[in-house]
């Protein structure tokens, strides 16, 4: 009977210091912000500066293809979109509103040029 209580402790010891820092280190570390501005696909954006509601079916068939989705505000700063649930894709969380206003809160990470915000909220 001790013996299996600690097998099983051990188990869990080890389990915890295998698994555990991978868990840690999924969550995104930065200020939580509150963004407004347009939903953009990233690709026709950047290349051609395609944006607005005349090019929103081209915008959601960008995203549907695989190409990242960013906010764009009125001060012409661009925020590549992430999701916040494991490892999501901006797209699963801002298809829908392509080339629509939207306000969105969650964390902000900048690293050498890039800013990204891990959406958690639409507003």
């Amino acid at each position: 009977m001790k013996r299996s209580i600690l097998m099983r402790a051990a188990v869990g010891l080890f389990l915890l210091l295998s698994v555990g820092p991978f868990v840690a280190s999924g969550q995104p570390k930065g200020e939580t912000v509150t963004i407004k501005g347009e939903v953009v696909d990233l690709w026709c954006y950047l290349e051609g500066g395609n944006h607005g509601a005349e090019h929103k079916a081209c915008g959601v068939t960008c995203a549907k293809a695989g190409n990242p989705i960013g906010i764009l505000t009125d001060k012409g700063e661009v925020y590549v979109v992430m999701g916040m649930e494991d490892h999501q894709p901006g797209r699963d969380v801002l298809i829908n509103k392509m080339a629509e206003a939207v306000m969105v809160e969650g964390t902000l990470v900048k690293k050498g040029g890039t800013q990204v915000i891990y959406v958690s909220k639409v507003k």
